[in-house]
């Protein structure tokens, strides 16, 4: 509709996938009960109780819910709320407390807003938060394990962002918790050992079937459970989504076949997994994941020649526009936390690689092989993917492709992808620009016998 522009809020908390070992000095769990109090039908308030231990001096200090609650009170100790930003908790040294509150009613929510990250929000038979507004977290250590517990009454059902997966309280603030009469819930496996976990409401369930069922193809082999919160609002024109670590929540105005927020999604997610000093590694854990989510929606029809041809020219867009497109991969790790540029480079610079590497591979074997299936033999975990891919093209009858992984990802030189890389449908060309800065761009054909090139935004 004119006049309406589409809102979209990301937010993401990075945390690596891996669970953190805990120390003998850490402090032990924290534990929530989560409760929903009903009336006429309707959500009135989350509840909640928090059990934890004291430390050696009998204190254990809080976050309070950075929205306030209507009522709060200790089951064990002495509470003082005091101050504003810390409620304290006072009781036997090393002894079990019990925290108690209550969170406001929640705020109706007619469309996706950015109140939904900054309340309890409703919808006729559902409820949702982010676990940051409505939870109190423990101060101190940010490996503290979480558990959680959800109760609800007959009719409701409920499902939190930390309920299927070890948690800390790091990550506490970006999850969420969803509850509603119609909530559904899916799981479709990952890989040979890992879960995805959906529990979506405002949807059909043949719907949220197709969701899990694409997302559990797009996140492939990563060595890690999942957990995704959808809910689905029937109304407005916003989106947005907040990952952290292993998990996400995903509001969305409606259903959409194509699914144009599921590719940012799936990055984020898999983005999880770059662990601190692995930055020399996101061409791969970034880059050429983005050809293999890109390759699971072609297969499963959401990308067609032109949303294909349109993310492929994002990304070239983004090679061809950094600063920093030259830099040696050597540089990428050194600066990939410091320089914004810089952290963006390697997962456009990755993926135009794959596509590279994807061409001659279709070529080498008469169209039998694609990427795809050398990256079946590449362990996601390698300390070194890049020995690890060159071996696999290699035993796909891709050729040795020792040669262009130097020159193109170790080295940094400019890769400029032959123009019918992407095969028969697309077709590649460069743009040189008044101060003799050369992007490339791709278009879909839409007709083989009139290949008119697709104007793309």
């Amino acid at each position: 509709m004119a006049g309406i522009s589409k809102r979209v809020w990301v937010f993401v908390m990075a945390t690596c996938g891996v669970v953190p070992l805990v120390r003998a000095t850490e402090p032990p769990p924290v534990h929530y009960e989560i409760g929903l109090d009903v009336s006429q039908g309707e959500a009135e308030a989350i509840t909640v109780r928090a059990t934890v231990r004291t430390g050696d001096d009998g204190i254990v200090d809080f976050d309070p819910p950075s929205q306030r609650p209507a009522e709060v009170h200790a089951e064990g100790g002495t509470l003082d709320t005091s101050t504003d930003k810390r409620w304290r908790v006072s009781g036997v040294p090393g002894a079990g407390v019990v925290l108690s509150w209550r969170s406001p009613k929640p705020t109706p929510l007619p469309t996706v807003s950015l109140s939904a990250w900054q309340s309890v929000v409703a919808q006729p038979g559902k409820v949702f938060a982010f676990d940051g507004v409505f939870l109190a977290i423990p101060k101190g250590a940010p490996t503290r394990r979480v558990t959680t517990t959800v109760s609800l009454p007959t009719g409701w059902h409920g499902a939190s962002g930390a309920g299927n997966r070890s948690t800390t309280v790091e990550e506490l603030p970006s999850l969420s918790f969803i509850a509603a009469r119609d909530l559904y819930s899916v799981t479709r496996p990952i890989g040979g050992t890992h879960t995805l976990h959906v529990a979506a409401t405002g949807a059909r369930t043949q719907d949220v079937d197709r969701i899990a069922t694409v997302l559990a193809t797009a996140l492939g082999t990563q060595p890690k459970d999942v957990t995704l919160n959808l809910l689905i609002v029937n109304a407005g024109e916003g989106s947005g989504y907040t990952t952290a670590g292993c998990a996400a929540a995903l509001l969305l105005p409606r259903y959409e076949p194509s699914h144009p927020w599921l590719f940012g999604l799936v990055g984020y997610l898999i983005g999880a997994d770059d662990a601190p000093g692995k930055a020399s590694n996101a061409w791969f854990s970034r880059g050429v994941t983005g050809y293999r989510v890109a390759m699971a929606f072609r297969a499963n029809g959401i990308f067609d020649n032109t949303s294909l041809a349109r993310h492929i020219d994002q990304t070239l867009d983004a090679y061809g526009g950094s600063p920093l497109r030259r830099a040696p991969n050597a540089r990428i790790a050194e600066d990939y936390d410091r320089i914004r540029e810089m952290h963006d480079l390697p997962a456009a610079r990755g993926e135009l690689f794959a596509w590279l590497i994807d061409a001659r591979l279709r070529e080498a074997t008469r169209g039998r092989k694609r990427l795809t299936d050398a990256l079946k033999r590449v362990d996601s975990a390698s300390p070194d993917p890049g020995p690890a891919l060159i071996a696999a093209v290699a035993a796909e009858g891709g050729g040795d492709i020792t040669a262009l992984y130097q020159r193109y990802i170790v080295d940094g030189q400019l890769l400029q992808l032959p123009a019918d890389t992407l095969g028969p449908d697309f077709s590649i060309g460069t743009v040189a620009y008044d101060y003799g800065w050369q992007i490339q761009h791709v278009f879909a054909k839409p007709l083989a016998d009139n290949a008119q090139p697709l104007a793309l935004p």
